[in-house]
């Protein structure tokens, strides 16, 4: 309350202030002042702090005419109800149109709308005050009227947007003191040097009875226009207040030096005004155009480089920040990647809005944890990454505060509590600093490195670090991968497999499709590197669905091989089973096939089995219902015992080649082949013994009466034509 009591005197005060000036004009109690600034700023005190602030617009008018300007009683309520009626209807009305008040043209509109109302209002009531009191006879009052319109136009027009700004009406940074480019700071001394100049050299030499007053109001507008177009538009509208006010106390009072005189017509009295009026209106206009030009550069600029969710950085603007601090930074630079462990799971579970908002946490989570000046950015679906100065001792402090504090972090939703956890990477560079991609190659392996070791931690990179630099072989032959795909540069061998209980059938082959993949140089490598990587960087279903395509048209195109196939054993990899998808494309596939569906066998491995055996269990299932066959690869050495065989449905246990190896030589080998064998008859399966390489090994393997067996014994690795043709 005391605040409001305080502010409300200020009003009044600078009411009565401006007021004080337009008493100069008055002559005698009957004279209309050609300038009343008073009007402008109560029109602002009102809009900007409220109808209540019309009670300061009355107490200075009635402050001025009880210490400067006395005038009849009875025209007493006449003058103090025109400005303050007119106000309060005109602030209603801008109010009305715009509730908030913003620097745009569309307000600076409605703000002229608004002064033509309040000039009429206050003049209408004024000069008929003027007439009921007898200060000024009838056929007068057009003459009272229009002036007194003039003068609280010009009040309006020279104040109102001035006095708005520096009451903070509009809300932006529109401050007189912003920090300015040593350019910019000569261009503005420039500036006023030229106003100077030019105000005191036109009142140096006028000519009396010359237009030249006018020139000397028209000329300072190319300047307040170059103030629009290049400074604040807070510098602008000051600068243009006093120089509307200076031009009207010398070119209006006749003050200045020989040649200048009060206007006496009517005519001239219009004619100066209207001029003032419109200096005063449009380097504001074109300020307030220019600014909202400016807003909208700065959205589009910020909407270019701030993703929307966080509020941080977005990638691009970040890597091209980024790559700025590389190139220039004298110290140690260090680059953080934070990527959220099982993030999918809160987008399924809660819904994807849930999950922004878990994002949208983090990121302020961030923000809280680094210093000021480092940099920030979403990169990209539950991914962060943060380049800080310091080295790699100072920035694992905030890392690991940030760790425990998403860990830490609990999102009410709806009736859920969200929670995550996150994998954070540390790369430092010292100066000369390392390439940006480099750099950020290094934290992201470590990120997928600490993800893969179980997530939840912090992995400060070393550059030598042995682990990464294996991983970074591994992602270039995921690439090479992709690229043998994308260019059918993979190649489909076959190595047989040979019965051991009963002479072998030329017309029934048994045997297994590998792979082999050429490289652009026409180099052949074999496939072990290549589905690892294909497997940990998610192309194991793409892989293994163009070696089904593949070898099934093979097969298509050549009937009387087909014909032979006994059993056809493709493998199958791990995130194979369990992608959805897969069974319906096969089931698919095999449909279009010519090759009888009891033909194949697919092979998996009891590794992948057990990382989420009921979904393998649905998946052998349903192809065993078509027909198909199942064989447990690699049996023996994955982290699955006897105990769950009973109710996976498999036709065949491969014996691990580790073995089969030495099985001449190690008594544990074989007592691990014999149980492994036996447990396969007793399910009923048979069992397939791979890596055989020699004689003694195969009169073993039928001593335990092994089903199968597959090696370099029998043959190495051929083409697929080749295998058929040396087969016939």
């Amino acid at each position: 309350m005391a605040s409001q009591l305080s502010r409300g005197v200020l009003l009044a005060a600078l009411y009565f202030a401006g007021a004080a000036i337009a008493v100069l004009y008055l002559h005698t109690p009957a004279d209309v002042a050609l300038f009343w600034p008073a009007t402008g700023i109560g029109f602002a005190a009102v809009l900007r702090f409220g109808s209540p602030y019309v009670l300061s617009v009355i107490a200075g008018q009635l402050l001025l005419h009880l210490l400067l300007a006395p005038v009849p009683l009875l025209f007493l309520p006449f003058s103090l109800a025109s400005d303050a009626i007119a106000i309060w209807v005109a602030a209603r009305y801008v109010r009305a149109t715009h509730p908030r008040l913003r620097l745009r043209t569309e307000t600076g509109w409605t703000l002229l709308r608004a002064a033509g109302l309040l000039c009429t209002i206050s003049a209408s009531l004024g000069s008929l005050g003027l007439v009921v009191a007898g200060m000024v006879p009838l056929h007068d009052w057009p003459r009272a009227f229009l002036q007194w319109l003039l003068a609280d136009l010009l009040g309006v027009t020279a104040l109102t947007p001035t006095m708005l700004l520096l009451f903070g009406a509009a809300q932006e940074d529109l401050t007189l003191a912003s920090p300015q480019s040593p350019a910019r700071l000569r261009e503005r001394v420039v500036w006023l040097l030229l106003m100077l100049l030019l105000l005191s050299g036109g009142m140096a030499f006028p000519e009396r009875d010359s237009f030249y007053p006018l020139a000397l109001a028209a000329l300072p507008l190319a300047l307040l226009l170059w103030s629009a177009a290049r400074f604040s538009p807070a510098f602008t509208a000051v600068a243009t207040s006093l120089v509307t006010m200076l031009l009207a106390l010398v070119l209006g009072l006749g003050i200045g030096p020989p040649g200048f005189h009060r206007p006496h017509s009517l005519q001239d009295t219009a004619l100066l005004m209207g001029s003032l009026v419109v200096l005063s209106v449009i380097p504001i206009l074109l300020a307030a155009s220019y600014h909202e030009r400016r807003q909208a550069m700065a959205a589009l600029q910020h909407r270019t480089m701030v993703d929307p969710l966080t509020g941080l950085l977005n990638r691009d603007a970040f890597e091209e920040q980024a790559r700025a601090r590389l190139a220039h930074s004298q110290g140690p630079l260090s680059l953080l990647y934070i990527d959220l462990d099982n993030f999918k799971l809160v987008n399924d579970a809660a819904s994807h809005a849930a999950g922004d908002e878990v994002l949208r946490q983090v990121a302020r989570l961030i923000q809280n944890t680094f210093a000021p000046n480092a940099l920030l950015a979403h990169s990209g679906g539950d991914e962060f990454t943060v380049l800080l100065e310091a080295a790699a001792e100072q920035a694992s402090v905030p890392a690991r505060r940030l760790l425990a504090s998403i860990e830490a972090l609990r999102v009410g939703w709806q009736d859920a509590s969200l929670r995550t956890t996150a994998s954070i990477s540390l790369a430092t560079s010292l100066p000369p600093h390392a390439a940006f991609h480099e750099l950020l190659s290094r934290v992201d392996a470590a990120c997928q490195q600490a993800k893969d070791l179980g997530g939840n931690r912090l992995l400060v990179v070393a550059e030598d670090d042995e682990s990464l630099r294996t991983r970074n072989r591994m992602m270039r032959t995921a690439l090479d991968a992709r690229d043998a795909l994308e260019r059918r540069q993979i190649e489909l061998w076959c190595q047989s497999i040979v019965p051991l209980t009963s002479p072998p059938n030329p017309r029934q082959l048994h045997f297994e499709v590998l792979l082999r993949w050429r490289d652009a140089d026409g180099t052949l490598h074999p496939p072990a590197n290549l589905v690892a990587a294909a497997e940990r960087f998610r192309l194991g279903p793409r892989l293994d669905r163009h070696v089904i395509n593949a070898t099934l048209a093979w097969l298509d195109q050549h009937p009387d091989a087909a014909a032979r196939v006994a059993h056809c054993g493709l493998n199958l990899g791990g995130a194979t089973l369990v992608d959805e998808e897969f069974g319906d494309y096969l089931a698919g596939r095999l449909s279009r096939s010519k090759l009888r569906t009891e033909q194949l066998c697919f092979e998996i491995t009891e590794t992948n089995v057990v990382r989420d055996l009921s979904l393998a269990r649905q998946f052998i299932q349903r192809m065993r219902t078509l027909g198909c066959r199942f064989a447990l690869d690699d049996f023996g050495t994955g982290f699955c015992s006897f105990s769950y065989l009973r109710d996976l449905p498999v036709d065949y246990l491969k014996i691990d080649g580790s073995f089969v190896r030495d099985l001449t030589t190690s008594p544990l080998s074989e007592s691990v082949v014999r149980a492994i064998t036996d447990i396969a008859h007793l399910l009923g399966m048979r069992a397939i013994a791979e890596q055989a390489e020699n004689e003694a090994q195969l009169a073993l393997l039928r001593a335990l009466k092994v089903d199968f067996a597959q090696g370099y014994v029998f043959q190495r690795p051929v083409p697929i034509a080749e295998f058929f043709s040396q087969s016939s």
